[in-house]
């Protein structure tokens, strides 16, 4: 194998779910990888001061930790429970050495069809959670998902939006999670990328969009589908990003079901070429 330069590489521990934390820290560092992004479930089912230890033994070091909790409830008591949640999130973020927690903050709620009540309620979240989030050195990792998940998992959808949300809230509380994903078809997707810059960028989501795209958990390893990746990391080595770059891969009819330290080692091959030093 090649010898590439991972030292900005992670993996996301959704690309590998049939690895525990324990499993996915030494799964990762076995093949060189430096770098995981947490998810909460794993994280929980550890405990915090399990996967702290483990990944202070292991010499990891964490780019986000994936996802916030849901703001899509009509209810006042049940949203505030919700944001609530957001907190405890932030502080378990925290506790790891998480930059940002990942927001994706919900679609419409149940029997709920006004938009635009539901993108209110996601700025007001974001607002009132602003102030902690800057309390605990922990940014809201703003994440527009594409807008086939609008109606079940986030209003959240264009990265101008979010773009135009750090700008109210400020770089010290909110960054840009940017998912080639999410955001390869958008028209403004090169445009907002320079105009938030690398300081605002917190960390950048590799996977492939595949053609035909059989159901939402069917995204494609890096150099299987159509997105022109080395372009969009040249755009990204020419605003002078230097943050991570991690591999999250849902794929529950494809790499979900394959050997996790195979996934990795082709993860390794595909991913070495567009994760190393700014060119």
């Amino acid at each position: 194998m090649t010898a590439y330069d991972l030292s900005r590489f992670a993996i996301n521990q959704i690309t590998t779910p049939k690895w525990s934390m324990p499993q996915a820290i030494e799964g990762y560092v076995s093949q060189g990888i430096p770098g995981i992004a947490v998810w909460r479930h794993f994280l929980d089912d550890y405990g915090v001061e399990a996967t702290v230890k483990h990944l202070r033994d292991a010499g990891m070091w964490v780019a986000s930790l994936c996802t916030s909790a849901w703001v899509n409830e009509t209810d006042p008591a049940r949203l505030r429970a919700a944001i609530n949640a957001n907190k405890r999130i932030l502080d378990q973020a925290a506790a790891i050495g998480a930059p940002c927690v990942v927001m994706v903050v919900g679609g419409l709620p149940i029997g709920d069809k006004d938009l635009g009540a539901q993108r209110q309620r996601i700025r007001d979240a974001l607002v009132e959670l602003a102030p902690y989030a800057r309390s605990v050195g922990v940014k809201l990792g703003l994440e527009p998902l594409h807008p086939m998940y609008c109606g079940d998992r986030s209003a959240m959808n264009l990265i101008t939006e979010c773009n135009d949300m750090i700008d109210e809230l400020g770089d010290e509380s909110t960054s840009l999670v940017a998912d080639v994903y999410h955001c390869w078809w958008d028209p403004a997707f090169e445009r907002e990328l320079r105009r938030a810059g690398p300081q605002r960028i917190q960390t950048f989501h590799y996977c492939d969009w595949l053609v035909p795209t059989r159901n939402l958990r069917d995204r494609g390893m890096v150099g299987d589908g159509v997105i022109d990746i080395p372009r969009i990391r040249g755009w990204l080595d020419d605003i002078g990003y230097d943050g991570p770059f991690e591999l999250e891969l849902f794929s529950e009819l494809d790499w979900w079901e394959r050997d996790p330290a195979e996934t990795v080692r082709i993860a390794i091959e595909r991913c070495g070429p567009l994760v190393g030093p700014r060119r």
